[in-house]
């Protein structure tokens, strides 16, 4: 009997050892999510998240966001998470999230920002997950800018160097150039690539020759806008130095504001000066051609007697397709804009706002960083692409003498030009000045348009 009992004991030890090492049963699947939309708000800096689905095995809902483009698939060539990924979880209950001003900041993009959030929903249901397809992306509700101050249209071109080939030549455009910033009317315009060499690209003497910034004056005048004024017309640095990009300059309506800067345009009897312009850093390797220029300058609005500086930039426009190497520019690139904020600050003894346009060669999808932008609203800049009007955002700003332009994947466009102002919060309108198909621009960049009240 004894032994007929342990023999029972000893079989159900072994049932109960198969039990305890059995595997568990998968966790059942979602269902599926079958529409998903966000949009902007309701306040400042949120957005809501909407979506359908049956909700069957539905424990919660993961919102994943990341300020460049990814994806889960295996034979997608994207990254699994985008940068700065942040996992919101959800109630499996719900249809509808708000996403709240600090957490869309903390997923990088702040209402000061402009940046846009990549994102994907998926069902959770244990170690089951369902995505929905499709990667979308959205841009924070605008903040209002306030109600009562000193208006500025501030504009920013790049309008390609004389000297550079390829393309329309330069006094071919000229005249196209000048009408789009009239057509605008902006009340200042950080110009990029605006040589003080030879209107003709031609590698000599300006001696007896029109220069390429003379040229744009010239052609504002001829397109009946002689208010247009330049802040510098020749170089900034001594004929014969060797010496990069020098065409960052800054045009302003003289009907409207008064240059209070001093910026001389001559050194002695020498037709050059260091004035309202600093060169900024190069790589260690760099030889001097390497070296490019910014420019500022102090305004007075004529009519509110407000006062303000203004920057034209133009950063470092190189990159590589390995990831180390476009770090390394995206640093150059960030010391760049520290080394012009430092300047500002220095020279803004006054606490003026601070408006700082160009082309900063850069984008928020750029897989080496977006770090020049990133210390730009750090430091307390306001992007003015998150306006209460957008028009052509879905647009790149930059368009390569393209006869046709398509729109972002996502619903946005590469701004590697910007419109930044410190001291004022909000835009009224931003356009990224273009037609889808132009068989004439007037650039291989789009001029941009900021409606700020200062």
């Amino acid at each position: 009997m004894l032994r007929k009992l342990s023999a029972t004991t000893a079989a159900l030890a072994l049932v109960g050892g198969l039990l305890a090492t059995a595997p568990a049963e998968a966790a059942a699947t979602p269902s599926a999510i079958t529409s998903v939309k966000a949009t902007p708000g309701p306040g400042a800096g949120q957005v809501t998240f909407r979506w359908s689905t049956a909700g069957k095995n539905t424990a919660a809902f993961k919102l994943e966001t990341g300020l460049t483009s990814f994806s889960k698939s295996r034979s997608s060539s994207l990254p699994t998470s985008g940068r700065n990924a942040k996992v919101f979880t959800i109630s499996g209950k719900s249809r509808s999230w708000t996403m709240s001003a600090a957490q869309a900041s903390a997923a990088g993009a702040s209402v000061a920002s402009a940046n846009h959030l990549y994102f994907r929903l998926s069902a959770v249901n244990g170690s089951a997950t369902r995505a929905y397809p499709r990667l979308q992306a959205v841009l924070p509700k605008a903040a209002a800018p306030k109600a009562a101050g000193s208006p500025l249209r501030m504009g920013s071109f790049n309008i390609r160097s004389a000297k550079v080939d390829g393309g329309p030549r330069w006094l071919s455009r000229a005249t196209d150039v000048a009408r789009e910033i009239r057509d605008q009317n902006p009340g200042i315009v950080a110009i990029q690539e605006l040589s003080p060499g030879r209107a003709d690209g031609k590698n000599k003497s300006t001696t007896g020759s029109v220069r390429q910034t003379t040229s744009l004056v010239n052609a504002m005048r001829s397109v009946g806008a002689p208010k247009y004024r330049l802040v510098r017309e020749t170089p900034y640095v001594k004929p014969g130095v060797s010496h990069g990009s020098q065409g960052t300059r800054i045009l302003y309506d003289t009907s409207r504001y008064t240059l209070i800067s001093r910026c001389a345009e001559k050194t002695g009897n020498r037709n050059y000066s260091t004035s309202c312009s600093l060169d900024l850093p190069k790589l260690a390797g760099d030889g001097r051609n390497a070296i490019r220029s910014a420019a500022y300058a102090r305004f007075q609005d004529r009519r509110t007697g407000a006062k303000l500086w203004v920057a034209s930039v133009h950063l470092d426009a190189r990159h590589s397709g390995s990831l180390a190497k476009e770090r390394v520019y995206e640093d150059l690139r960030a010391r760049q804009i520290k080394t012009v904020t430092a300047r500002l600050a220095q020279v803004n003894t006054t606490g003026d706002r601070v408006v700082l346009a160009g082309d900063i060669n850069s984008w928020q999808n750029n897989k080496g960083g977006y770090r020049a932008h990133d210390h730009l609203v750090g430091a307390g800049f306001f992007d003015g692409a998150n306006a209460q009007s957008k028009v052509n955002l879905q647009y790149s700003t930059i368009n390569h003498f393209d006869t046709r332009l398509s729109p972002g994947a996502n619903g946005f466009g590469s701004r590697i030009d910007v419109i930044m102002v410190k001291g004022s919060r909000g835009s009224k309108r931003f356009v990224n000045v273009m037609r889808p198909v132009d068989s004439s621009r007037p650039s291989d960049h789009n001029m941009i348009v900021s409606d700020l009240v200062l």
